[in-house]
């Protein structure tokens, strides 16, 4: 991109534009995966419910056209309550509360570029979602519990960042423990 542009587009279209599509389809479906693990009728770490077929029939009663972008908010939002509440609200950030430039780039991509019927089979079942977690986590391993820094998150560290998230999160639901990993970010 010249320079001449670079004073003209806002700096976070600039991030985002930057932001790998690989690392935003995985975000998306990291924070599918463990938004569904975590609700109430798998480890119950939130008391929702939005991933469920009953949910996306009421869901899409009110909301035609965007059930499944408004099932993925909402179990976002449970998510970054419980997360917030371990971890604090600061410089850190989590899977369900990230810098704005990324959480623009996901909701780009959920709403136009997302294969949505490939999302909707790893969460089909427990065991699908554990097993793209496992997948996601690659050959990570975290053995902390509770709030754990995972270090520094940038485009450069972004997929051994993801591994890191995905495998705090096999770990936890693997273990009947809870682990919420944070970290930094950097441009």
């Amino acid at each position: 991109m010249s320079t001449q542009f670079k004073s003209i587009i806002p700096l976070p279209i600039i991030k985002r534009i930057n932001m790998e599509k690989k690392i935003i389809h995985n975000l998306t479906l990291l924070r599918l995966v463990v938004g569904y693990l975590g609700e109430k009728n798998q480890y119950c770490w939130w008391s929702s419910s939005f991933l469920t077929e009953n949910s996306k029939k009421i869901l899409e009663y009110t909301f035609p056209r965007t059930a499944s972008i408004a099932q993925y908010e909402g179990v976002s939002a449970s998510a970054a309550k419980i997360h917030d509440q371990r971890i604090g609200v600061g410089k850190s950030f989590h899977l369900f509360r990230l810098p704005e430039y990324i959480e623009k780039s996901i909701v780009h991509y959920y709403q136009n570029e997302l294969d949505e019927e490939s999302f909707v089979l790893a969460i089909r079942s427990k065991e699908e979602a554990l097993d793209a977690l496992t997948i996601l986590a690659g050959t990570a391993s975290i053995s902390e519990i509770g709030p754990v820094n995972i270090g520094v998150f940038n485009k450069d560290k972004g997929a051994s960042s993801i591994n890191k998230i995905a495998a705090s999160y096999l770990t936890a639901f693997n273990g009947d423990k809870q682990i919420f990993p944070y970290f930094m970010v950097s441009e």
